[in-house]
Formats: structure tokens, C-alpha cells, sequence
């Protein structure tokens, strides 16, 4: 019972501290999220300046944390549920060819770029830049990491700047889902690689394939007839199960390998559309309402869980190489990727913008790597400032491609209509 009231009250302490972090944030122009993300990271080093690390114990014992990320966690499949629902493209926005290109721009550009680095820090041979892993490893996980697109943090900007239903907005979330769940493969191979086994990774991979077919088959049950009078009749009754069901494949999918991000997704994606007032969009609505309260307790715990002392082999032209490589294969490749497609110009750069987005995604992935020895403390805090440096970057950079392309993002329909002609 002590533990379930110091969860709580922590629980508290956690979303009140929150909501002023989320307003100094927009002052300076970032998106709430990034004020939350900021949060996690420096509270319990300014907790352990100030009053020392026994009373940071104290306050913030192992299981207390714990529990509260699995709170988040809750809080994040029943909110990427309502946006995965969100997140399907219309039938006329994109094809499946256009979203090839989409997919393509926004993935092997960062895989190339993380190959590049992975061969400048083995052949330059810095001392203590390079971890004690093979050059396998090494490659497999830096590929991850530059490839790699925040679906929480990108979700969270797209609510918070009204984008969730534009055509970038929704293109940008699926791709970025399937770009995680590939980038999950690739850390699970570099993970393996650095343990000298597979197991994992098969298992990995059987959850994805398993995972797409459950969706079809899911996405079939609930449009049946009798579910839509349940959802009807029974509005808080839909809503309880379809949160249940939501937290259940997640937590399912994060065990075998994965990141529960895809199973939160796959069954918004999987619930069928019955326009803006239809009892099973407003179970949807409902279960995303509840999530997003939770939310801010992931980002925030998930900081906590991260640390980024140390600093040897720390080297600031590695620093700036990571940087330019970063950007250029995720913005630029995105935009690319999305001009392929025949996406406008405005849509295209928002695209590859808010595919440069990292966030607390792309330092869990550091993290994994740094805990088994693939990188050292000074590259991983390299790609840690470059992880907040790109996901800092994301609002200003949406700003001046609505200030350039002061568009709404759909593209008219006669471009839809040619997109759609010229792909089939």
C-alpha cells in the first residue's frame, strides 16, 4: 500500500511539474512536448546537485519509477491508438507506389548515413570514440540510429500543431511506424550481433509479420455489425475494451522484441472509419482522450531512465559530421522521397521535417547500444545532442515552411487525382 501512494503521489508531482515545462517551452518556441522530454533529462541530475543522491533514492526509489513508466506507457498505446486511427491515409491522398518512395526517402538515406559514420570512427580510430563491439555491431546500430523517427514525439507534434490530419501529418505517422518497427529489426541484429546470437531477432521478426496479419483480421472483427451496436449502446463499454486491447498488444509486442509503439498502432489502424461522429470514432476518441493525460508520465519517466554521463572519446568534429549527416538523410531524404512521390513542395519539406524528428526513440536506441559496449560514452553523447539538437529543430523548421508554403498541407484534388493516375 506505501508503494502504491508513493507511486501516486509521485504520479501527481510528475504531471504538475510537467504543465509549467510544457508552457516555458512554447515561450521559447518549441513544441510542449520538447518541454517534457527536457524534464526527464535534468531532473534527477538537479535533484542529485541539490539535495544529493540518497534523498534522490528516497524520493524516487527503482520501483516507484518503474511503476510510473508502465503508467506512461498505458497512457502512450491508448493515445497512438487514436492516432494510428487517424493515421491512414485517405483513398486518394497517396498509393501504395507513392508511398514506397515515401518510405525509401525517409529510411536508406539514414541507414547509408549511419554506415558512413560507423566506417569514419573505425578508420579514424580515435582513442575511446569506438566501443568494444565488433564493426558489425557497431554499423547495425548507428544504421538504426540515424534512421530512426520519434513516433511518440512526432505524434505529440502533430496534436500539438493541428497537423494529425493534414496529408503530411498522416503520411509522415505511417511511415514513421513502419520505419520503427524495421529500425527495431536492425537494433535486435546489432544487439545480437554484440551477444553472438539470433534468437531475438527471429522472434523480432515473427511478431511483425504476426503482428500486420492479426491487424487484418482484427480490422474485419470489428467491423462487423454487431461490434458497431456495441459501440453504439454501450459508448464507455467499447471504449474500456478497446483501451484493454490496445495496451495488451503493445505490452504483447514489446515482449517479443519489439517496440510496443507498433502494437498501439497497428490496432488504431485497425479499427475501421465510420465518419467524424461514428460510435467506433468516438470510442477511438475517447481512448486517445484518456491516453493523452498519460503521456507527458512517459516522456518524462523515459528521461529518468536515461543517463549521459561520461564523455570520453568525446570529439566536437564528430559532433558536427553526426550532425550534417543527420539532417541531410532524414530531412532531406525525406523531402526527396516525398517529391518522388509527387507530394507539393510545401507538403514534401513538412514531410522531411517532421521525419528528422528523434526525441527520447532515438536515445532509448543509444542507450541499448551503450549498455552492451557498441559505443563509448563520448560517441553516444554525440548522438544524444543530436537527437535533441533535430527534435528542437522540428518547430522552427515547420514555422518557416508555413511561412514559405503557407499551404494546408492536402494537396488539391486534382494533384490527388494525378498522383493516384500516374502510380497505378
Amino acid at each position: 500500500m506505501t508503494l502504491a501512494l508513493h507511486t501516486l503521489a509521485a504520479l501527481a508531482v510528475v504531471l504538475a511539474v510537467a504543465r509549467p515545462t510544457r508552457r516555458a517551452a512554447i515561450l521559447v518556441g518549441q513544441p510542449p512536448v520538447i518541454g517534457e522530454i527536457v524534464l526527464g533529462l535534468v531532473i534527477v541530475p538537479l535533484l542529485t546537485t541539490a539535495a544529493g543522491s540518497d534523498v534522490v533514492d528516497t524520493l524516487l526509489p527503482t520501483d516507484v519509477t518503474n511503476h510510473l513508466h508502465t503508467l506512461g506507457l498505458v497512457g502512450l498505446a491508448l493515445y497512438l491508438t487514436g492516432v494510428g486511427h487517424s493515421a491512414r491515409p485517405r483513398r486518394d491522398e497517396v498509393s501504395l507506389r507513392s508511398y514506397g518512395w515515401l518510405l525509401g526517402g525517409s529510411l536508406l538515406p539514414g541507414l547509408l548515413a549511419g554506415a558512413l559514420l560507423a566506417l569514419w570512427v573505425d578508420l579514424r580510430g580515435a582513442p575511446g570514440e569506438r566501443g568494444t563491439a565488433p564493426t558489425a555491431a557497431l554499423l547495425l546500430l548507428l544504421a538504426a540510429a540515424f534512421a530512426v523517427t520519434a513516433v511518440p514525439v512526432l505524434a505529440r507534434i502533430l496534436t500539438d500543431r493541428g497537423l494529425v490530419d493534414s496529408t503530411p501529418g498522416r503520411l509522415s505517422l505511417l511511415v514513421a511506424v513502419g520505419i520503427d518497427a524495421l529500425t527495431w529489426l536492425i537494433l535486435t541484429a546489432a544487439l545480437a550481433t554484440a551477444a553472438g546470437g539470433g534468437g531475438q531477432l527471429v522472434r523480432a521478426v515473427v511478431a511483425i509479420a504476426g503482428g500486420a496479419v492479426t491487424a487484418v483480421l482484427l480490422r474485419r472483427l470489428l467491423g462487423r455489425a454487431a461490434v458497431d451496436r456495441l459501440c453504439a449502446r454501450r459508448p464507455v463499454v467499447a471504449a474500456i475494451l478497446l483501451g484493454a486491447l490496445a495496451v495488451g498488444a503493445a505490452l504483447a509486442t514489446e515482449r517479443a522484441g519489439l517496440t510496443a509503439i507498433f502494437g498501439a498502432v497497428m490496432v488504431g489502424l485497425a479499427v475501421p472509419r465510420d465518419g467524424e461522429h461514428g460510435p467506433r470514432t468516438k470510442a477511438v476518441e475517447t481512448v486517445e482522450r484518456y491516453g493523452l493525460l498519460l503521456v507527458p508520465v512517459f516522456f518524462v519517466t523515459t528521461g529518468l531512465q536515461i543517463s549521459t554521463d561520461g564523455s570520453d572519446g568525446f570529439s566536437w568534429l564528430t559532433l558536427a559530421l553526426v550532425l550534417l549527416l543527420a539532417t541531410a538523410a532524414k530531412l532531406g531524404g525525406g523531402y526527396a522521397g516525398a517529391r518522388a512521390a509527387r507530394l507539393p513542395t510545401g507538403t514534401a519539406l513538412r514531410f522531411g521535417v517532421l521525419m528528422n524528428t528523434r526525441g527520447l526513440t532515438e536515445i532509448a536506441v543509444l542507450q541499448a547500444g551503450l549498455s552492451v559496449g557498441i559505443l563509448s560514452s563520448g560517441l553516444f553523447l554525440s548522438l544524444v545532442l543530436m537527437a535533441l539538437v533535430t527534435t528542437a529543430a522540428t518547430g522552427p523548421l515547420l514555422s518557416y515552411a508555413d511561412l514559405r508554403h503557407p499551404d494546408t498541407g492536402i494537396p488539391p484534388r486534382s494533384t490527388s487525382e494525378e498522383l493516384s493516375h500516374d502510380n497505378a
